[in-house]
C-alpha cells in the first residue's frame, strides 16, 4: 500500500529555529519501525502490516495515527494488552458475514484481515460485513476501505473504543462519555490513483492530534477541548488525567449543532460496539476497537463503467469554479494525496519528542536507535 522511494537516506535533519527536526526517508523508515514490531514477537509479515500502516499514515499527514503510536503499542506488548502473533479465528456469521476474534493481537492485523474477509464475502455475494471482538487500536481507518477501493469496490468502516471512560463529551455534557468513533467511506473512482476517502472522527478532532500537539508543545485551537471542570481550554495537556486523575474531554465534531457529531459516535456504538460484541464505551474496560467493516461490490448493483460515470461526474461538478476568494473545491483524499506527494520527495519530519519516543519504543526491545 506504501509507494516506494529510491532514497538511500536513513535520516537528514533540518534545523529549525532552536532544534534539529528529523526528517526520516520512507523506506528507512518502514524498516526501523517493522524491526521494533518484529522484536515484540510479532511475526515478519504482521510485523510489515502495522509498519507499513503507520507510517503510510504520516506520509499522508495523519501524524496523529503514524508512528507516534509505537510507543502505545510497544508498551502494551509488553503488558499483555497486544499479544503479537495471536491467531485470528472467525467465531460466527454466514454467508455474506463474518464475526473475527482477533484474540488481541495488533489492530492492524485484526482489520485488515477483516476487510480481507469482507472483499471476499462481497465478491461471491455482492456484500460482505465483518465485525471483530477482542481487537487492538486499528489506526487511520481510511486504509481499511482503500483495500476495497483497490478492488472496484466500496468500503465502510467505523470502530468504536469498548469500555474506556471516554475521550468525548456528549453534546451538552461536561465529562467525557464517549470514544472519538471514527468513520469513513472509500469509494474508487476511474482513476485508481484517486479513489474518494472520507474519513473523520464524529469529534473534532482524533485525539492523536491532541498527541501531537502536546508532543510538540503547541496550542490547540478554541473549541477543540474542555478541562476537567468543563471549561473551554486550549492546551492539549488537559485531555489527560492531571495529578488527581481527572481529566478534560473533546468536543463533538460541529460546533452548535454538535448533536450531529454526537448522535453519530453514538450510532457508531451500535455497529462496533454492540453488534460485534466488542462492548460500548462506560461498560466493561477492554483495551482496543470494536470494529465494523463492510465491503460493497459495485458490479453486483450496476456496471462499473456506469458507476463511474455518474460518480466522476459528481467529482467534476462539484469541483468546479467558481470559489471563494483564496480557496478551492476538493474531494476527500486530496489533501492526502497532495501531503503524500510533498512528504515521499522531503522525507517526513516528526518532531523531536515523537522520534525520542520512538527511539525509546526500539530500545526497550533491543532494537538499535537511529540518531539525527
Amino acid at each position: 500500500m506504501l509507494p516506494q522511494t529510491n532514497s538511500l537516506t536513513f535520516v537528514s535533519t533540518r534545523l529549525a529555529k532552536d532544534n534539529p527536526i528529523p526528517t526520516i526517508q520512507v523506506n528507512p523508515l518502514r524498516t526501523y519501525i517493522r524491526q521494533i514490531f518484529s522484536a515484540t514477537g510479532a511475526p515478519e509479515e504482521e510485523a510489515a502490516i502495522v509498519a507499513n500502516h503507520l507510517v503510510e499514515a504520516n506520509l499522508m499527514g495523519h501524524d496523529s495515527h503514524g508512528i507516534v503510536r509505537t510507543l502505545q503499542y510497544v508498551t502494551q506488548t509488553q503488558n499483555g494488552g497486544i499479544v503479537p502473533g495471536a491467531p485470528l479465528e472467525v467465531i460466527g456469521g454466514d454467508a455474506a458475514t463474518a464475526v473475527l476474534n482477533v484474540n488481541h493481537n495488533f489492530g492492524q492485523v485484526g482489520a485488515t484481515r477483516a476487510m480481507e474477509i469482507a472483499i471476499e464475502r462481497a465478491g461471491e455475494y455482492g456484500v460482505g460485513v465483518v465485525v471483530t471482538r477482542n481487537c487492538g487500536h486499528i489506526g487511520r481507518i481510511g486504509a481499511y476501505g482503500q483495500m476495497a477501493a483497490a478492488k472496484n469496490m466500496i468500503g465502510i468502516a467505523c470502530v468504536n473504543n469498548p469500555g474506556t471512560d471516554g475521550l468525548v463529551a456528549p453534546f451538552g455534557g461536561a465529562k467525557a462519555r464517549l470514544g472519538t468513533n471514527p468513520f469513513s467511506v472509500v469509494s474508487p473512482t476511474s482513476n485508481p490513483e484517486q479513489p474518494f476517502v472520507l474519513d473523520f472522527a464524529t469529534s473534532v478532532a482524533a485525539e492523536g492530534k491532541v498527541r501531537v500537539a502536546l508532543n510538540k508543545g503547541v496550542d490547540l485551537p478554541p473549541e477543540y477541548l474542555i478541562d476537567s471542570d468543563g471549561n473551554p481550554t486550549q492546551t492539549p495537556a488537559d485531555l489527560y488525567p492531571n495529578e488527581s486523575g481527572a481529566r478534560g474531554a473533546l468536543l463533538p465534531f460541529g460546533g452548535t449543532v454538535g448533536y450531529k457529531g454526537y448522535g453519530l459516535a453514538v450510532a457508531i456504538e451500535a455497529l462496533s460496539g454492540a453488534l460485534s460484541g466488542s462492548g460500548a464505551a462506560g461498560g466493561e474496560n477492554r483495551l482496543g476497537n470494536g470494529v465494523f467493516v463492510l465491503a460493497l461490490n459495485i458490479s453486483t448493483f450496476t456496471n462499473q463503467s456506469s458507476f463511474y460515470e455518474i460518480f466522476d461526474g459528481l467529482i467534476d461538478h462539484v469541483t468546479q469554479e467558481p470559489f471563494r476568494e483564496g480557496q478551492e473545491v476538493i474531494t476527500a483524499g486530496e489533501p492526502e494525496r497532495r501531503h503524500m506527494d510533498q512528504r515521499l520527495a522531503n522525507g517526513i519530519e516528526i518532531d523531536n519528542q515523537t522520534w525520542q519516543q520512538v527511539q525509546e519504543s526500539g530500545e526497550t526491545v533491543g532494537v538499535t536507535p537511529l540518531e539525527a
